[in-house]
């Protein structure tokens, strides 16, 4: 979890143009402990960065381009607004923002938007991979079970034979039981429309 005394290792980023607003901004949060970098216009990408802030009021404006993958954010985004206009608010949703913060630039709840979500954000990002890797494990079982399936069915092999034989394979070729099954099931051209149904 991230606290207050880790704000110092935090690389935050400014996009926005310079302005009182933005130098508000910068300010206070070098008050608070962040190392901060500005930029204007937006980059085509961001690295290395954990939180950016953005003037949404401002791209809009000046009618830029903010490139952002929301499915797979690549830190935490904290939009800037001068007011609540249409166009900002719809912009931010469709990007999904963590936060939105308003201008003027007051102190009070910039840092508690800081550590809620950053701390947010990294939980997101740790079930998201844990996730993809039962998704990765489910796909490998799913693997191993159509290739012992396909044996039985095609060498009249116990479902423990079956098994027996995808591994003796495996460790003959010093391979995994998942690499092996895949190259039986597309040796034997198999797929899901081979599978037995319930009757």
């Amino acid at each position: 979890m991230v606290s207050v005394k880790d704000l110092r290792s935090l690389r935050v980023l400014l996009v926005q143009p310079k302005n009182s607003e933005g130098a508000a901004l910068r300010s206070h949060l070098m008050r608070i402990g962040c190392h901060v970098e500005e930029i204007w216009p937006p980059p085509s990408t961001f690295e290395n960065i954990d939180i950016v802030f953005a003037m949404f009021d401002q791209i809009i404006e000046h009618k830029l381009t903010f490139e952002w993958q929301a499915d797979d954010p690549p830190a935490v985004l904290i939009g800037v607004i001068d007011y609540e206009n249409p166009l900002a608010i719809d912009r931010l949703l469709r990007i999904r923002a963590n936060a939105v913060i308003g201008l003027p630039i007051r102190p009070f709840g910039i840092l508690t938007n800081l550590l809620v979500t950053v701390n947010n954000f990294r939980r997101e990002k740790r079930l998201c991979a844990n996730l993809h890797r039962m998704q990765a494990k489910l796909e490998t079982c799913r693997t191993i079970e159509r290739a012992k399936l396909a044996m039985m069915l095609t060498n009249s092999r116990s479902e423990q034979e079956a098994y027996g034989m995808l591994r003796q394979l495996a460790m003959r070729r010093r391979t995994t039981v998942e690499v092996v099954s895949g190259e039986i099931l597309n040796a034997l051209d198999w797929c899901d429309e081979d599978m037995p149904t319930s009757p």
